[in-house]
């Protein structure tokens, strides 16, 4: 069930989006709290409308917002954060010379109880 939100600035060039989503797919399923590699769901976007600080164009960021049902204890929210900020600080498929890149990973719980998953078959 787990959802991925993965935004970067876009003064990062030639950034390999399918092979980060599957590193940090990968990294996720490696904890051992994801019991089916279909339930993780992870999408990815370039973000040009940004400010760093006051603006400064030697900056740059990598961010993923993990979304989880709630109920986890914080050493599995902790467990899954650092494998995959981890996996980031390891990833190099992308340019940013001159850049500082700020890697941050977030983990949000949704509540279990109102979340709700449907299969349709067509």
């Amino acid at each position: 069930m787990p959802q991925m939100f993965i935004d970067y600035s876009d003064n990062i060039q030639n950034l390999d989006q399918k092979k980060l989503m599957l590193g940090l797919n990968h990294a996720l399923f490696d904890t051992g709290l994801v019991s089916d590699a279909h339930d993780i769901k992870s999408r990815i976007q370039s973000v040009s409308d940004y400010l760093i600080g006051f603006g400064d164009n030697q900056q740059a960021f990598i961010f993923v917002r993990l979304q989880g049902l709630s109920g986890r204890s914080e050493e599995q929210k902790n467990l899954m954060t650092e494998n995959l900020s981890q996996f980031l600080q390891s990833f190099q498929d992308y340019s940013a010379q001159g850049l500082e890149i700020q890697l941050c990973v977030e983990f949000a719980e949704m509540p279990r109880e109102i979340y709700k998953k449907v299969f349709v078959k067509k």
